[in-house]
């Protein structure tokens, strides 16, 4: 009995599945042996950084399965332009709550890489039933 595997789709599940540094990582390597593939996995792949596609509705329900504490945590590992976009999105408390967290005390990047996926472990979910839509396309209209 033969098994057939789609190979594209084994491969986005693995780097899914990885931290982005093991996922930048990963990714390197095989540009040197296939760029075409890289760049057709890199448009499908799923990162922290594509949470500036999110909208109020969406970061609300975020926030009923992850804290805004972890959120504060993760974004020490994102870029200023993200954090200023989800701390946008939230009740003045949470901000509070997030920015506490963002700009206490030092925590070590395991932290805050476990945060990260703790996030997107829940906007996979999420996403896969529907419940958030992450548009790169910036022509797609949400109806």
């Amino acid at each position: 009995m033969k098994i057939k595997v789609d190979g594209f789709k084994a491969a986005l599940e693995l780097l899914q599945g990885l931290d982005l540094a093991k996922q930048q990582e990963l990714l390197a390597e095989m540009a040197r042996k296939d760029p075409e593939m890289v760049i057709k996995l890199k448009q499908k792949l799923v990162t922290f950084d594509d949470l500036k596609y999110l909208t109020g509705t969406m970061m609300s329900r975020l926030l009923k399965d992850i804290k805004p504490e972890v959120f504060g945590l993760a974004l020490r590992g994102a870029e200023a332009e993200l954090g200023k976009h989800l701390l946008s999105l939230v009740s003045k408390n949470n901000q509070q709550d997030m920015l506490d967290v963002l700009n206490g005390k030092p925590k070590s990047l395991n932290d805050v890489l476990d945060a990260q996926k703790k996030i997107m472990d829940v906007v996979m979910k999420l996403r896969e039933t529907g419940e958030i839509v992450l548009s790169k396309e910036k022509s797609e209209k949400m109806v």
